[in-house]
């Protein structure tokens, strides 16, 4: 069977399956080999349904030939088209610091998965991944990246004025909601101040990371579905044995590094917060998943040495 996809790209894109045991997967068929294909578009634009007299589905085997085609060809990361997206950013840096600024680059590497956007699930198949919005590769926010290391470091024990004031120029002012100051405030102190350390999107260092299929398997589905929704509306099912369980797929990142580059004004702010991000990344992790053992990750220093 092939199923078009649903818009614009029905004329290119099909997801074509044999329906019966024992024969391959799903696989996407479109125009070449779809090996440079942008993700981006590939995952938010494309659907596969089948319209039937009840409505629309959206069959399983089209979710899995677009999973498929990301796992085969790592989301279209073509090694020459990163390595040059590398030398532009290594080259940008190198002008922050002709202009005086700080640079630091750290390399993350996943010990064993990483979960990245696993929420956005912004296209019709339900496929999270957080993708670079030009390129379509996988990359780590800035956000998330900024956001795991204040966290780490706001947490660690041991809390000093000292070092209270360190985490305030890494990360500026004000706090989140929730979180106030632990000693008494310097006399003078601004209620707003910018952070001095800037946290830029990761992206794969110089070679395509390894994109691979991972699975969820809820055993109680039903039961899960029907507590979520107001008991007075709707019965709840309870969780039983044989209840089947559900194949959830989505993609994780399983290999290969990120490179995480940081830029300040002072060494001293970019330093102390290389040191937190490293820390965080591999006692906390970053990302979805981390209790179940996803996120953590190796950190060193770029090929070249602390600085570019």
């Amino acid at each position: 069977m092939s199923v078009p996809s649903v818009g614009p790209l029905g004329t290119l894109l099909q997801a074509t399956w044999v329906e019966s045991s024992g024969q391959p997967p799903s696989v996407l068929v479109g125009p070449g080999d779809l090996r440079d294909a942008n993700a981006l578009t590939l995952l938010r634009s494309t659907a596969f349904a089948q319209f039937t007299d009840t409505g629309v589905d959206l069959p399983e085997q089209g979710t899995h030939a677009l999973l498929s085609w990301a796992q085969e060809n790592d989301l279209g990361q073509v090694p020459e088209h990163v390595a040059a997206a590398s030398a532009r950013r290594a080259h940008a840096l190198k002008q922050m610091e002709a202009q005086g600024l700080y640079v630091r680059r750290l390399r993350l590497s996943p010990q064993w998965r990483l979960a990245i956007g696993l929420g956005d699930k912004a296209n019709a198949h339900e496929i999270g991944m957080t993708l670079h919005g030009t390129y379509g590769w996988p990359i780590i926010p800035g956000s998330t990246i900024k956001g795991a290391t204040a966290h780490y470091a706001w947490n660690l024990p041991g809390s000093t004025p000292d070092r209270e004031e360190k985490f305030l120029d890494v990360f500026g002012l004000p706090l989140p909601p929730g979180r106030k100051p632990r000693h008494e405030a310097e006399e003078g102190r601004p209620k707003a101040r910018r952070g001095r350390v800037r946290f830029l999107d990761a992206f794969a260092d110089q070679r395509p990371v390894r994109v691979r299929m991972d699975v969820l398997t809820p055993h109680a589905k039903p039961y899960h579905d029907t507590t979520n929704i107001l008991r007075d509306t709707v019965s709840v099912v309870p969780p039983a044995e044989h209840l089947q369980p559900t194949v959830v797929r989505f993609l994780t990142i399983t290999g290969g590094a990120f490179s995480v580059d940081l830029v300040g004004e002072r060494a001293t702010d970019v330093d102390q917060a290389a040191t937190w991000v490293e820390t965080a990344a591999r006692d906390d992790g970053l990302g979805a998943k981390t209790s179940a053992g996803y996120g953590y990750m190796n950190a060193g220093n770029d090929h070249d040495g602390d600085q570019l």
